[in-house]
């Protein structure tokens, strides 16, 4: 009994996927830039101090609602 073995696998090209992925992976490059520096615009802004000399001023305590 002889086993032949015949190569019948079609080699593929992947000069055909390769615009498809170069495309999609610039995209998530763009997204992924944009969505870093909209969270560093918001950190910023919400982060920024006041300038070292500036006291904040405290509410006064209205006291406890058992002494009322």
């Amino acid at each position: 009994m002889t086993a032949s073995v015949e190569s019948s696998v079609v080699p593929t090209s992947s000069a055909s996927s390769s615009p498809e992925f170069a495309r999609a992976a610039m995209a998530i490059l763009v997204a992924m830039v944009i969505l870093i520096v909209a969270l560093t615009g918001v950190l910023v802004e919400t982060t920024w101090g006041h300038p070292p000399d500036h006291v904040e001023v405290m509410p006064p305590d209205p006291g406890s609602v058992a002494r009322r």
